[in-house]
């Protein structure tokens, strides 16, 4: 959320509250609620046995049309219908490779999207129920330049330009609150 941004959204919060200014503020570091979400760890492991799965099959498949094509060239003289034949099976099986990596690669990669739509979606919920339960209006993304920085100038000045909030109050922090109650959920 740029300044500009955040300057609305604070001018609108303010105009709902009747101008008091009461309004109350928390932050949450989300990369780190996403990292410390057991849901989060449990699907990793999901989709790498998936790949692990997938990987399996692709090097069969793909020792099988090497099998065949050494046969190709060990066993059959070029220009005969036989040596023809067996290289459009060969060449049959190379796209039937070259399909199958493409289309459950695609399948792999929406399933992840759709298992990381639904985490944040479990976040959004718990966030809002901690910001009711402790009275927050807004709660916004902090985080911090990680002390394992890049150490370019370049994209040091990067990481912090990144940083949606500079400075908060250790006990409007709900990181470790918003993480226990996640993953209570998701144990139930």
């Amino acid at each position: 959320m740029n300044m500009i941004s955040l300057c609305l959204a604070w001018s609108g919060v303010m105009l709902a509250q009747g101008g008091t200014g009461s309004v109350k503020v928390a932050v949450i570091n989300l990369p780190e609620v996403s990292e410390r979400y057991n849901k989060t760890a449990d699907l990793e492991l999901h989709f790498e046995g998936i790949r692990k799965k997938l990987n399996e099959q692709r090097n069969a498949m793909s020792a099988k049309v090497e099998k065949m094509a050494r046969s190709l060239q060990e066993e059959l003289k070029p220009g005969t219908e036989a040596f023809d034949k067996r290289r459009k099976e060969v060449a049959m099986q190379e796209a039937e490779l070259q399909w199958f990596v493409e289309a459950e690669g695609k399948k792999v990669e929406q399933g992840l999207a759709d298992a990381l739509r639904k985490i944040f979606t479990d976040i959004r919920a718990v966030v809002a129920d901690v910001a009711r339960d402790r009275g927050f209006d807004i709660v916004l993304a902090s985080d911090r330049v990680p002390d394992n920085a890049p150490s370019s100038p370049g994209q040091v000045r990067q990481h912090i330009l990144l940083q949606k909030v500079i400075y908060w109050n250790p006990n409007v922090d709900i990181t470790d609150e918003v993480v226990q109650r996640l993953n209570a959920r998701y144990q139930k």
